[in-house]
């Protein structure tokens, strides 16, 4: 009867040690990991853009809303542009990755775009050390570990990807299969 009572409470000492490391010293994920998550956004990204017929670029769902290419382009886009800022604390110095007049109209153009986003998003986050994803920085005005801005990303792109699932079934396309790998 001792047994699990004892092994409950040491279970509950390992708990409360292990989270009371202060949040700035915990890496939420590994660069390795960021990376891993991030080729598997463009391989997803890339899927969905080659499901959509050329005539769904333009494609809104209800008034008011992004079309399918600007949906897709905020999605990747937005990979690019934040993470360079949360590696660098600055916008100034992100690449051009393409001509919006052209992508949000041309499939190859649109997946050029999203390829060379992502890629800057990895090469930025390639380019950082364990340490400095530790490292304290202030994003939208709040003071956070550099990991846990780039988890925001992360949850960010799914969550732009995800809203593009309408636009395929309203035009009858069946969006691709989610596999995490």
């Amino acid at each position: 009867m001792r047994h699990p009572r004892l092994a409950a409470l040491a279970a509950l000492v390992v708990v409360s040690a292990a989270s009371a490391a202060p949040a700035q010293a915990q890496t939420m994920l590994t660069k390795d990991g960021f990376i891993a998550i991030l080729g598997t956004q463009k391989a997803f990204i890339l899927k969905y853009i080659d499901a959509a017929p050329d005539s769904m670029l333009g494609f809104r769902p209800t008034p008011g809303v992004r079309t399918f290419a600007e949906q897709i382009e905020h999605a990747s886009g937005s990979d690019a542009i934040i993470t360079h800022f949360i590696v660098t604390g600055s916008f100034a110095g992100v690449p051009a990755m393409g001509d919006s007049t052209v992508y949000r109209r041309n499939k190859a153009a649109l997946r050029d775009f999203a390829t060379k986003s992502i890629d800057h998003a990895t090469d930025m986050i390639r380019g950082l050390t364990e340490a400095q994803l530790n490292a304290e920085i202030t994003l939208f005005g709040n003071k956070l570990t550099r990991s846990r801005g780039l988890m925001m990303l992360i949850d960010h792109f799914a969550w732009t990807l995800g809203q593009t699932v309408p636009y395929l079934r309203l035009n009858k396309v069946t969006p691709p299969a989610y596999s995490p790998f």
